[in-house]
């Protein structure tokens, strides 16, 4: 009778251990899923949400409220694009990146698309209910978008390809935007801050192209380092990085900071054209695989960061053709 009772009482324990080993193998699953492109969306995260809150003063209350749903969007954000993304894109995995959950066997294509399909529906219900209905519709396009390039049709040229990620990053901060109107009603998003984003993007991202190309070819991907060639890659390097240079130095010329007193502003200035011609640089000089991974995952991040910030700050000050006087 006692031994029929122990193990009556060992099942519920049981139960929870195999429970809990469950929950934390799908956990190491997800942040392998989540892992190669979290200094991007994390990144983008932190640009976009630093700079929007410039000049709202909030609260430490309010910060608190806003921090969970800020943490929900972005990761839901990131979880609906790598989970299309890999179950849709395994053959350039195995290419590129063999280690990433699927091509190494630790999920199979079954797995796969049930977590695609189940995610992606609880995703819109979560933000929904924690968030709002508008972000949710923002999610909700973002699925779309994600599923126009990595599930059906899959448009492959170079330019819908910029203008994935471009159109990308301006829904994440839409879905950013959403969580400060819930926690700020009266908060009133800048869209030219939107349309920078995306500028910057579509003219440049192809900066991440660089390091895939061997991968990309196997698959027939249209990427614009491919479609330029060998012989083209070096000339394209340049361009861009004429652009990416070009950019850091007419944003100081237009904020004409010589007029400005503020050693703060001077040395956001210099951070921000020290990122630019760093990527720039990196672009020309350092033309192999894992130094064009670097300069994409953090050189690029920085530089975009620094934009942004640097832009924020100057047309909040109006020294656009004008005279910053004050960094706040």
């Amino acid at each position: 009778m006692e031994k029929i009772f122990k193990m009556a009482s060992d099942k519920p324990t049981y139960a929870i251990r195999t429970v809990i080993s469950a929950l934390l193998e799908e956990a190491a699953l997800t942040r392998a899923l989540l892992d190669d492109n979290s200094t991007a969306h994390i990144g983008n995260a932190i640009v976009c949400l630093s700079t929007r809150l410039i000049g709202l003063d909030l609260t430490l209350e309010q910060l608190k409220t806003m921090l969970p749903g800020m943490f929900l969007t972005t990761f839901t954000f990131a979880y609906t694009f790598d989970i299309a993304n890999q179950t849709f894109s395994v053959e350039e995995d195995t290419i590129n990146k063999p280690n990433r959950p699927i091509p190494s066997g630790r999920l199979s294509m079954n797995g796969a698309y049930t977590r695609w399909l189940i995610s992606w529906v609880i995703s819109l219900a979560i933000i929904g209910l924690t968030v709002s209905h508008q972000a949710a519709l923002v999610l909700l396009q973002w699925e779309v978008w994600v599923s126009l390039f990595y599930v059906w049709p899959k448009f492959q040229n170079w330019v819908a390809r910029n203008l994935f990620t471009a159109v990308g990053a301006t829904i994440q901060l839409r879905l950013l935007d959403a969580v400060l109107v819930k926690t700020i009603p009266s908060f009133r998003a800048d869209s030219s801050l939107t349309w920078l984003l995306f500028i910057w993007l579509a003219w440049t991202i192809h900066v991440q192209e660089f390091h895939d190309t061997e991968g990309d070819q196997r698959v027939g991907r249209q990427t614009l380092p491919l479609i330029v060639g060998r012989r083209g890659q070096f000339p394209l390097r340049v361009v861009t990085a004429m652009i990416i240079g070009g950019t850091g130095i007419s944003s100081i010329v237009l904020a004409q900071l010589w007029r400005t007193p503020n050693p703060a502003m001077l040395y956001l200035a210099l951070a921000h054209l020290l990122f630019m011609l760093t990527v720039a640089v990196r672009l020309v000089v350092l033309p192999f695989k894992e130094a064009d991974k670097v300069t994409y995952k953090y050189y690029y991040t920085l530089a975009t960061y620094s934009l942004l910030l640097f832009r924020q700050h100057t047309e909040r000050l109006g020294s656009f053709g004008g005279n910053a006087v004050e960094l706040g």
